[in-house]
């Protein structure tokens, strides 16, 4: 193999963490390489983005979970009546979320199975979205993928995230080790997960963040560099965030302001708690009246109405939503669906309004050089037509964004972040 490209993804890596004391080696590296920052899209299906180059309106993909009350996986939750309402999303209900899993997998022959922390009423309402199937496989992403154009062209690669190829640790050793035998891969797609982790428990500013995580990634990075360099003649080294970290500031109970309605959970509406976004189900006309009546004195947040859905790219179809509720930068819905309860949450992403501290890190270099320059904030649906790029692969038609790489001023559509 002559030439290989290198696609890390950085998880919650925001831009401005690339400086020369947190992170020298790859401030260095961007010096001398094509560098700035990436938004995403609304929602949380960022891998949607990166590996077809299209909004969610057109992916269909918004979240991990989407409305399906019949083809839900967790339909079976219905027969063991109010059993299933005492697992709560405390670390001591652990081994019941985990037997839902099993049992969901058992009953259903479901390839995911994850019942995350959604309360039991509520989930037989839901199916898995993006996570339906490994991201790589064919078809997985209903749109033509990175991967399948490289099966298509005959060109090898290797996909290794958390959890399926362990935690970070092992993904850089058994990166560094392959990509130092010059291993037979035309793209490597890997993922160090550190600074989401460690950025929800300890906020993106506190200190061990600043000081410990990010000397930490630099070191995995300049090894991962140093790797190929030894290992390959011609080389690619994509270094990119999926999204960027913001400080929680306040915490606001969706599940507790709705309780307090003359309504009942899962017989009049359904809800959805992600961390940053609520998203409703009206299951009558009064809980339509009693929830749109309520939802502007609920704090921290805003409902969002259908044009602002069309405007962000959302999509508008009913199994995302009768109405979302979005939070204001800084406030965490809490409990969501995607935590436990009794853990602490400092930090946190996935706000419709973006800031610039929400904005995600990109360092592109190659072996044979690259003009050095900075560029202004890019979509994550940039990051497709930029692989095909580097793979020499032509870009297939339908797909929104504009390769880094392109000699003609970007062309996509105008961001939108607030």
């Amino acid at each position: 193999m002559t030439r290989t490209s290198v696609f890390l993804i950085v998880d919650a890596g925001r831009q401005d963490y690339v400086r020369p004391d947190s992170m020298p080696f790859l401030h260095g590296l961007a010096q001398q390489s094509l560098t700035g920052s990436m938004v995403s899209p609304p929602g949380f299906a960022q891998r949607t983005a990166f590996f077809t180059g299209v909004h969610p309106d057109v992916s269909n993909n918004l979240s991990a979970y989407v409305y399906d009350p019949e083809n839900s996986p967790f339909r079976w939750l219905r027969k063991l009546g109010p059993l299933p309402n005492v697992v709560k999303p405390y670390k001591a209900f652990v081994p019941a979320r985990r037997a839902i899993k099993h049992i969901t997998k058992w009953v259903s022959d479901s390839y995911h199975t994850d019942p995350a922390w959604i309360p039991p009423r509520y989930a037989p309402f839901f199916r898995l979205c993006e996570d339906s199937k490994p991201v790589h496989d064919p078809g997985a992403l209903g749109r033509t993928s990175i991967f399948d154009l490289c099966r298509e062209h005959g060109l090898t690669y290797t996909y290794r995230a958390h959890p399926v190829s362990g935690d970070d640790d092992k993904i850089h050793a058994s990166l560094v080790r392959d990509l130092s035998a010059g291993k037979d891969y035309r793209l490597y797609v890997a993922q160090f997960s550190i600074m989401d982790q460690q950025g929800h428990k300890h906020g993106p500013f506190a200190d061990y963040i600043q000081n410990d995580c990010l000397a930490e990634l630099d070191r995995k990075i300049k090894e991962v560099h140093g790797a190929l360099q030894d290992g390959y003649s011609d080389f690619d080294l994509f270094v990119c965030a999926d999204h960027g970290m913001a400080p929680v500031e306040q915490r606001v109970d969706i599940q507790k302001a709705l309780r307090k309605l003359p309504l009942t959970p899962a017989k009049d509406y359904v809800v959805f708690v992600n961390s940053t976004l609520a998203v409703l189900w009206y299951q009558n006309e009064r809980a339509r009246r009693e929830i749109e009546a309520a939802l502007p004195s609920i704090p921290g947040g805003r409902p969002i109405s259908d044009e602002e859905r069309r405007k962000r790219r959302i999509p508008t179809s009913r199994q995302w939503g009768d109405r979302m509720f979005a939070a204001h930068p800084g406030t965490l819905f809490w409990p969501d669906y995607f935590h436990v309860k009794d853990s602490v949450i400092k930090g946190m992403h996935g706000y419709l309004d973006k800031t610039a501290e929400q904005y995600g890190m990109a360092v592109l270099t190659r072996s044979e050089g690259i003009a050095p320059g900075g560029f202004e904030p890019r979509s994550l649906v940039d990051v497709f037509p930029t692989l095909c790029d580097l793979l020499g692969v032509p870009v297939p038609e339908g797909q929104e964004g504009t390769s880094l790489l392109a000699k003609e001023p970007h062309a996509a559509r105008k961001l939108v972040t607030a």
